[in-house]
C-alpha cells in the first residue's frame, strides 16, 4: 500500500513539473515573440530577464553589443544601469544607518562639513533620498565633466553653487544632486571611495562579480557599447560616468540584478525596519518615491485587487534600464538596453502582462499604469 501511494505521489510530482515546464515554455515563446517586434520596429538591443518567485522563466539577448565588430549581445554582457544606481546608494545608506554610522534626520552638514552652510543645515539624508531637498534637477557645470573623470570634491564644489528651489520637505523634485550628496556622505563616514563601499557592502557579500562602479581606468571587459537612435540610424554613444556619482555610475548584468533584487526581500542586507523604510512610498504628489525606489500600483488578473509595484529605471546616453518587481505576484522583469530611445516602460509592462496571462495593454484599473 505504501509503495502504491508513493508511486502515485511521484506521478503527481512529475505531472506538476511537466505542466509547469510546458507553461513556462509557452510564456517564454510569447515573450520572445513580443520582444521581436521591438527589435524590428524600435531597433531594441539588450538583454531581458523575467523571474517568478526568484526563478528565471525567461532570459534572452538581442542585437549587438558592438555594431562595428558585429559582436552580438549575450546574457552575460554588462550594461550601464543609469539611475537604477540610486537604489544601490539608498540601500548602502540604510546599511550604514543600521550600523549607527549615519542618521537619516541629522543635518547633512554633519557628514559633509564642506557643504555650503545654508544648504547643509536644512537638508537631511531622508530628504535627499526622497527627492524633497529643493536642489535643482541638474547643474550644467556637471555636464562639462562628461568627457573626463571628476572627483567627489569637484562635484561638491559645483553643488555649492546651487540654490534651493523650495523649502525642503514641502515638494518633490527628482534630482541627481540628492544622490551625489548621499554618496559623498557615504564616503566621508567610511573613509573609503563610493566604489569601494559598494564593493564591501553589496557586491562582494552578494557575489555580484559582474557589477561595479565604472571609471575611465576600469571600464569592464564584456561591457556593451551604448548607442543612440537618430534620423540616419544608430550612432555610438560614449559615456564617462564619474559625474553621476551615486546617481548613475554603476554597471551590471541581468543575473546580478536579479540577485540584488531578491536580496532586498529576504533581509540579507538590511534590518526589517530599514527594509520597511526603503519601500515606504509617498503619494503621487511626492513622486511615489521611497528611498531609491518608486512604489506604485499595478493591475493583477481579473478578480484580484491591484498589487504593489516597486521599480526604478535608468536612462543615459546610449543606455536604458528597467527593474520592476510586481510584489504580490512575485514577478520580476529586468531590461538592460544599449539603445536609446525606445519605449522601455511599455515593453516592461507588456512583458508583465504576458507573464501573468493578461491581454497586452490590459491595465485600466491600475493607478499608475
Amino acid at each position: 500500500m505504501l509503495i502504491k501511494l508513493l508511486g502515485q505521489f511521484l506521478i503527481l510530482v512529475c505531472i506538476s513539473h511537466f505542466c509547469f515546464a510546458e507553461q513556462t515554455s509557452f510564456v517564454s515563446q510569447k515573450i520572445d515573440k513580443h520582444i521581436g517586434k521591438y527589435v524590428e520596429e524600435e531597433a531594441f538591443k539588450g538583454v531581458v530577464l523575467v523571474a517568478k518567485e526568484g526563478k528565471v522563466i525567461f532570459k534572452s539577448a538581442y542585437g549587438n553589443a558592438d555594431e562595428n565588430n558585429s559582436i552580438p549581445n549575450t546574457v552575460d554582457h554588462k550594461f550601464l544601469i543609469g539611475s537604477l544606481t540610486k537604489s544601490f546608494t539608498a540601500v548602502t545608506v540604510m546599511k550604514l544607518v543600521d550600523k549607527g554610522k549615519l542618521n537619516l534626520t541629522a543635518p547633512i552638514s554633519t557628514y559633509i562639513p564642506n557643504l555650503r552652510k545654508n544648504i547643509g543645515q536644512d537638508l537631511t539624508l531622508h530628504l535627499l533620498l526622497k527627492h524633497q531637498s529643493g536642489l535643482p534637477q541638474h547643474l550644467e557645470r556637471l555636464a562639462s565633466f562628461e568627457d573626463k573623470d571628476v572627483s567627489s570634491d569637484e562635484i561638491l564644489a559645483i553643488i555649492n553653487t546651487a540654490s534651493l528651489a523650495f523649502v525642503p520637505g514641502t515638494q518633490y523634485q527628482y534630482s541627481n544632486l540628492n544622490y551625489h550628496l548621499a554618496a559623498i556622505a557615504i564616503e566621508n563616514v567610511t573613509g573609503k571611495t563610493y566604489a569601494q563601499v559598494l564593493q564591501d557592502e553589496i557586491f562582494s557579500p552578494l557575489k555580484m562579480g559582474s557589477s561595479g562602479v565604472e571609471r575611465l581606468n576600469n571600464v569592464p571587459v564584456n561591457r556593451a557599447n551604448g548607442y543612440r537612435k537618430g534620423f540616419l540610424g544608430t550612432n555610438r554613444a560614449e559615456n564617462i560616468v564619474s559625474y553621476a556619482l551615486g546617481s548613475g555610475d554603476i554597471y551590471s548584468t541581468v543575473d546580478d540584478l536579479l540577485t540584488w533584487e531578491q536580496s532586498l526581500y529576504n533581509n540579507q542586507l538590511l534590518s526589517e525596519k530599514s527594509q520597511r523604510l526603503l519601500f515606504a512610498g509617498e503619494n503621487n504628489d511626492f513622486g511615489d518615491y521611497g528611498y531609491g525606489f518608486r512604489v506604485q500600483q499595478y493591475q493583477r488578473a481579473a478578480g484580484k485587487n491591484n498589487g504593489t509595484l516597486t521599480r526604478h529605471g535608468g536612462s543615459m546616453d546610449g543606455f536604458l534600464t528597467n527593474l520592476h518587481r510586481y510584489t504580490d505576484d512575485k514577478l520580476t522583469v529586468i531590461i538592460l538596453a544599449n539603445i536609446r530611445n525606445f519605449p522601455i516602460r511599455n515593453l516592461t509592462f507588456e512583458i508583465k502582462e504576458i507573464a501573468m496571462g493578461l491581454a497586452v495593454g490590459d491595465r485600466n484599473r491600475a493607478e499608475f499604469e
